[in-house]
Order: C-alpha cells, then sequence, then structure tokens
C-alpha cells in the first residue's frame, strides 16, 4: 500500500508518468480519476475474453493504492458485462453506495507487446459510498472521455515496463549463465540452477527431472518453492512409456491431455534437449497464487532450456568422470585414495563419538598362479566376481576399496569384531560358490578362494596406521596357516604367540617374508 502523491487535474500532467512504467502511470491515472470526479475509490480490471476473466491489476481506496490482483469472470446480468459488450459506461447502485463501469478499448496494432492479440479491453470502475450522488450519464460520458485521454499513452507506458522487463532479463541472462557455469558439481549444480530460476522469476514452484535411459524412466532430482527451499524428489520416478504419465507423454513428445490445456496460463513444461536428445524435464508453474506466466518470462524460459540442458550434461559428464577417478571399472569398488580419504572420516568419527571400527584386508588365494596358468582375462572375471559378492553383502555405511592388485579392504563403521568376522565368513562362502568358465582347462572351470584379516578400533590399534597395519598381520597368519579363511588379530596374535612359546623362541605376528611380484603377502613355497 502507498499513499498517492499530490493530484493534478490534466490527463496530460500525467503523460510523463508512462515513462515511468505501466504501473507507476496506473497509479498516477488512478490519483487523476479519483480526485476529478470526487471519488471514494477506483479500480482498473482487464479483461481476457479467450477466460472471460476480468482481472483486478490496482485499486484506490480513500487515497491508499492496493497492488494485487483478484479475477473473476462477470455475470451475464451484471453492469459490468453489459459495459463490457456494448463498451458503454453504466452506472449503478449497490449495497456500499454508488458506481459506475466505465469500459475502454486499446488499439495495440504496430505496438509489439509480445501478446497474441493486439487489442485489450477491460473497465475502470467508479466508486462513491453512502450518501453520495450518484453518477450522471452526462457524468458518465464525461469519465469515459477523461479515462480515453489517459489511456492513449497506456501503450507507452506498457513499452517502458517491457523494456524494464527486458533489462532485468538481461540481467538475470547474465547472472544465472555465471551460476550454471559456476559448479561442476552435479547437487551443486541442479541446487544453483533451481534456486537462480527461483531467485529471477519468483514462480511457486520449480521442479527438475532427468531421464534414465538405462532404466528407461523419468527420475525427479530437485523441486524449488517460493519460500526458497529446495528439496529432493528422488522418490519421483515415471516410466518413460506413453500413456503412463503426463511428464512421460510430454518428454516422449506425445499429446499433453486436458490437464495442461487447463493450466497452460500458469504451468510451463521445458523439455531440455542436447543436440536433439531429450535429457531432462524442467517445470515451472504458479498452480497456488493462480497467477499467469507473462509472455516474456515464457520466451526467457524457453530460450534458457538449451542453455540448461547443455549445462546440465556437462555436469553429468563430469560427474561421469569424476566417478571413474574414483571407483575402478573393473571390480566396481572405490579406488584407494577415496578409501583414504572416507577412512580419515570415520576414524575421526569414531574417535570421537567412542564408536567401534572394523577394518577387514583381504586378497584372493594364489591370484598371481591364477593369472600364470589361465591368463589375465580369467584373472579378470575372478577380480569382476570378487567385487559383485562384496558389493551385495555390505551395509550403506560400510565402505569397500581395491587396495592394489587383487588386495581389498572393507571398512566396517560401528562394527565389532565379531560382527566383522560374521561379514568375512559369508564372503568367504560366497566367494568359494563362484565358478569362472574355463572352456579350454580340464575342469572346464576355476574355483576360487579369499584370504581375510580383520582388526578393530580400539581393540587391537589406536590409529588409523596401526589398525591397518594390524589388519594385514592378521591376512598374513591366515595366509601361512589356513587359507580360504577368516581370523581377527587378537586371535591370531594369540595363536602366533603359542606357536613361539612351542618353538621355544618369540615370533612376532606380521613378520612376514618377501612379498611376491603379485602383491601377495606370502612366500613363493608356502
Amino acid at each position: 500500500m502507498k499513499k498517492p502523491k499530490h493530484y493534478k487535474d490534466q490527463p496530460e500532467d500525467y503523460s510523463l508518468a508512462a515513462f515511468a512504467g505501466r504501473e507507476a502511470f496506473l497509479k498516477a491515472a488512478l490519483e487523476a480519476v479519483a480526485h476529478r470526479f470526487e471519488l471514494d475509490g477506483v479500480s482498473f480490471y482487464e479483461y481476457e475474453e479467450k477466460t472471460s476473466l476480468l482481472r483486478l491489476v490496482l485499486k484506490l481506496e480513500r487515497g491508499v493504492i492496493f497492488e494485487h490482483e483478484e479475477n473473476s469472470i462477470p455475470d451475464p446480468d451484471s453492469s459490468a458485462y453489459e459495459a463490457l459488450k456494448n463498451l458503454k459506461p453504466v452506472s449503478f447502485r449497490g449495497v456500499a453506495g454508488y458506481f459506475a463501469a466505465v469500459p475502454f478499448k486499446l488499439d495495440y496494432s504496430g505496438v509489439s507487446r509480445q501478446k497474441s492479440s493486439s487489442v485489450s479491453t477491460g473497465l475502470v470502475r467508479l466508486e462513491r459510498y453512502a450518501r453520495k450522488k450518484r453518477f450522471s450519464p452526462s457524468e458518465c460520458s464525461a469519465a469515459m472521455t477523461y479515462i480515453g485521454e489517459f489511456l492513449r499513452n497506456y501503450y507507452k507506458a506498457e513499452f517502458f515496463s517491457l523494456n524494464k522487463k527486458y533489462s532485468r532479463n538481461i540481467e538475470a541472462i547474465t547472472e544465472l549463465t555465471e551460476v550454471f557455469a559456476g559448479s561442476l558439481r552435479v547437487r551443486d549444480s541442479f541446487r544453483h540452477i533451481l534456486a537462480g530460476i527461483q531467485t529471477y522469476f519468483g514462480f511457486d514452484r520449480v521442479r527438475l527431472y532427468l531421464i534414465d535411459e538405462k532404466n528407461r524412466k523419468l527420475k525427479g532430482e530437485l523441486s524449488a518453492d517460493i519460500r526458497g527451499q529446495i528439496k529432493s524428489i528422488a522418490y519421483e520416478e515415471i516410466p518413460l512409456e506413453p500413456g503412463a504419465h503426463r511428464f512421460a507423454d510430454i518428454v516422449l513428445g506425445r499429446s499433453s491431455g486436458a490437464f495442461m490445456e487447463r493450466y497452460k496460463d500458469c504451468v510451463l513444461y521445458l523439455p531440455l534437449v542436447v543436440q536433439g536428445v531429450t535429457i531432462g524435464l524442467l517445470i515451472v508453474d504458479n498452480l497456488l497464487s493462480q497467477q499467469r506466466i507473462a509472455p516474456e518470462d515464457l520466451v526467457l524460459l524457453k530460450s534458457f532450456a538449451g542453455q540448461i540442458g547443455l549445462v546440465l550434461d556437462n555436469v553429468r559428464l563430469f560427474d561421469k568422470v569424476e566417478e571413474l577417478s574414483l571407483y575402478d571399472e573393473l571390480t566396481r569398488l572405490p579406488l584407494r585414495r577415496y578409501f583414504n580419504q572416507r577412512f580419515q572420516e570415520e576414524f575421526y568419527r569414531a574417535e570421537r563419538f567412542k564408536q567401534p571400527l572394523a577394518i577387514i584386508w583381504g586378497d584372493v588365494d594364489y591370484f598371481k598362479e591364477v593369472n600364470d596358468t589361465y591368463g589375465h582375462q580369467i584373472g579378470d572375471k575372478a577380480l569382476k566376481e570378487m567385487g559383485r559378492v562384496i558389493l551385495s553383502n555390505l551395509r550403506k555405511i560400510d565402505f569397500p576399496c581395491r587396495y592394489g592388485g587383487d588386495e581389498v579392504i572393507i571398512m566396517l563403521p560401528q562394527a565389532t569384531g565379531v560382527e566383522a568376522l560374521k561379514l568375512s565368513q559369508r564372503l568367504i562362502e560366497e566367494i568359494s560358490e563362484v565358478r569362472i568358465p574355463v572352456p579350454f582347462s580340464k575342469t572346464r572351470e576355476l574355483k576360487i578362494s579369499m584370504s581375510l584379516g580383520i582388526s578393530t578400533f580400539p581393540q587391537d590399534a589406536a590409529s588409523q596406521e596401526k589398525l591397518l597395519e594390524k589388519a594385514d598381520d592378521a591376512l598374513y597368519w591366515v595366509k601361512s596357516h589356513c587359507r580360504g579363511h577368516a581370523a581377527l588379530y587378537a586371535e591370531s596374535a594369540a595363536a602366533g604367540q603359542s606357536e613361539a612359546e612351542r618353538a621355544g623362541g618369540v615370533v612376532v605376528p606380521g613378520s612376514k617374508g618377501k612379498k611376491t611380484d603379485s602383491g601377495e603377502k606370502y612366500n613363493v613355497n608356502d
């Protein structure tokens, strides 16, 4: 709400207000009309013939300006309908006082308004409350002439409003382009894009969906609302099949149905296309407020769609490259450097919150012999099967890695030695059931086994280095005594001490022989 400025009597005095834009011009016009005809209130409406909606754009009441929109459909028996139909002013009496509906019709031929029609109609409602005089025919005619003189400059106000929006859009393009290019990490970029669109266009909601080609689904990513809150919509998965959902139909280029036709003014669906391939769908809507999406915003967003699609495609490509740099392509297990990073984080958490942490260190038994006898292709299949078995048995919080060659390390946050041993035994059992076809061998197939050593924090070690060392020591003990099994460091250390006592000497668990070229921790003549 805003107090009006000092009134003036002549419409030409307000023609300069057009250069401040549509809103400033309308305020000036309503103030002048209210002053000239001694009104208690005056309202400006635009009429949309296609939808029969009469939109309240601006209202002045008792010297105060109200800026809002209110939509209604005029009744065929109403004075507003009569005035719009005949384009003649109609006076009437209401419960609150006396009123007059003064229609207008503006021809914008030759003036770019980015609208489908070059003609705009509407009405200005004059209001006098109780104990005021009614509107006479001559006064209604004078008001229509007076308002008509104002509205001759209305197209100027529209032009300068569009010019302001154009300038704002250029600014938005510049800043959003920086947002799009500002982050290469997938989730950050998705959030930045949605937040940027929400900030500059003010939609009720913005949603992003991406196509999962492998599973033939349209998967929800993120949604941003008018409050600026961004949340995941990953739970939304839509089969990419005709008729499965209107979103799927849009992506597949099919008819969108009655819903889109009904809400086409306040919902916009933007397929994201890169080099002729649709990679996702951006949806913006004003379903809550029922505000029309401005034509100029629609044009700008459509121009953005290609750029957004390209950015998202680049981001996903970067994410794939980054994933390949962190994961072993053969086993699908994280690589050593990724494990080191996560191990540091989980060890710190275990220390701070006094939680247990277990490490399993293992490798494939006689892996060098497998490669030497059957070739590296069979060896790769053995490693691939090992990775599959490991990944299928872990919890979400567990973190495995391919440490090098056939060696693997599995980190188990919040797990005790007993729990780690149970998992190890399950892994060993499933690995023993693996059969790798070897057509050129006598047995026609290869069986493999794994040996695993386990250490735990804080029982076995108080530092990261020592924890890894103890797991490695336990693995060495297994390789030396009972391949294809698992052992806790504490048990292997106790067993090693007993052996030393029986031999009359001292044996320190972990005093290994030389490693072979394959990286295994047992002597060639074991």
